[in-house]
């Protein structure tokens, strides 16, 4: 998740937030990959930023989990699962191997 995205960023929590690739606090994608943003947006774009649209909880605060990436191992995956989970009332999980919509792997 983008945290400085403009119909993100009042929404954003970074308490809660989490890179479990690089084992840091910043979860913001690398390069290009915007799906966790966009489907972020869906859920928690802040209403009245004049900017796009709004999301349908528009007052909840979105945490971002980084998890995307080679070699991730189990014990990261449980981790992302039950991240804070004193914190975070709900998990959208937009992640998984790769997809050509012709193979399964995994």
């Amino acid at each position: 998740v983008e945290s400085g995205h403009e119909d993100l960023a009042d929404n954003y929590d970074s308490r809660n937030s989490y890179d479990y690739l690089d084992s840091d606090s910043d979860p913001n994608p690398i390069g290009n990959n915007s799906h966790g943003t966009a489907c972020a947006g869906e859920i928690g774009m802040v209403r009245s930023n004049r900017v796009c649209g709004v999301g349908v909880a528009y007052d909840s605060k979105i945490a971002g989990l980084r998890l995307l990436g080679e070699n991730v191992t189990d014990a990261q995956e449980a981790g992302s699962l039950s991240h804070n989970r004193d914190n975070i009332d709900i998990y959208s999980n937009s992640w998984g191997p790769y997809d050509d919509g012709t193979t399964v792997l995994g």
